[in-house]
This record gives C-alpha cells, sequence and structure tokens, in this order.
C-alpha cells in the first residue's frame, strides 16, 4: 500500500491530504487570531498489534474503517486529514471540551482486536504558527481510552 493523494484528498479514505490541512491550518489559525476564536486539534494514530496480520489489504481494512469512524464523528466544519500511514489530524473550530468528547466518542467507538486506537488534543494559543502548533501536538503524549485526558 502506497500513501498517496492529489494534493486534496487521500486516494485511500478521501480525508484531506497533508498540503490541503497544512494550508487550512494556516488559515484557520488566522482566522481564529482575527475573531479571537478557538481552535482544537485532535491526533489520532492506531497500532496494529503483535497478532495482527502483515497482510496490506488487513491494514487498508483497518485504515478504511477508522476513517470512516472518523467522518461520523465530524462536524461539517471541521477537517480530518490522513497526515500519515495510520495517523490521522482533526482541526476543530471548537474550544478543547468539544475536542475531548469527540476524542471519547471515537475511542469508545473503535471496535478492532487487531488495532488500538491512542490520541492527544491541544488547543491553539495565540499568536502560534502551524509548525508550532504542529511541534506541540507531535510532542503531546497519546493515550488511549483508559488515560485520562
Amino acid at each position: 500500500m502506497t500513501f498517496s493523494h492529489d494534493g486534496l484528498r487521500d486516494s485511500l479514505t478521501h480525508l484531506a491530504a497533508p498540503p490541503y490541512f497544512y494550508e487550512n491550518l494556516r488559515r484557520d489559525l488566522a482566522t481564529a487570531e482575527r475573531n479571537k476564536s478557538r481552535l482544537t486539534l485532535i491526533r489520532f494514530q492506531i497500532f496494529p498489534s503483535i497478532q495482527s496480520s502483515d497482510e496490506e489489504s488487513h491494514y487498508e481494512v483497518a485504515i478504511l474503517s477508522f476513517a470512516e469512524l472518523l467522518k461520523a464523528n465530524c462536524r461539517a466544519e471541521d477537517l480530518c486529514a490522513r497526515l500519515g500511514r495510520f495517523e490521522f489530524t482533526l482541526i476543530l473550530r471548537a474550544g478543547r471540551d468539544v475536542a475531548l468528547s469527540l476524542t471519547e466518542r471515537v475511542l469508545e467507538q473503535w471496535q478492532s482486536e487487531d488495532f488500538t486506537c491512542k490520541s492527544s488534543c491541544i488547543a491553539a494559543t495565540l499568536g502560534e504558527s502551524s509548525l508550532e502548533i504542529l511541534n506541540r501536538l507531535d510532542n503531546e503524549e497519546l493515550r488511549g481510552i483508559t488515560g485520562s485526558h
């Protein structure tokens, strides 16, 4: 399986592709600063278990299932992207409370014996660049459903 996109959509999941995500993040950060509104990022990552099959089709099914779960739980104004093979990031035009509620819902609904899911969530701060917020998100500890957010 290759990770490919047309610049707008991921070819496998049809979620936003990295270039489209990064452009929207820059725009949304500027809008949030101008309007004094809230913006939160959520990162989800699924991890194959040790017993998981090595077949690519098995990985594709899990990735597609998780993408569909995200689509079902996201609002129209939110942006959901696949940024890595098993990594998904959401831009929420809302506060941390909404993000934590969405995160908990997704973690509770994810049903897979072969893949575990963990997440992290951060709120944008005033004047923060897209690179700064993404670095903070990358450094944030991923937590599973039993972890406290």
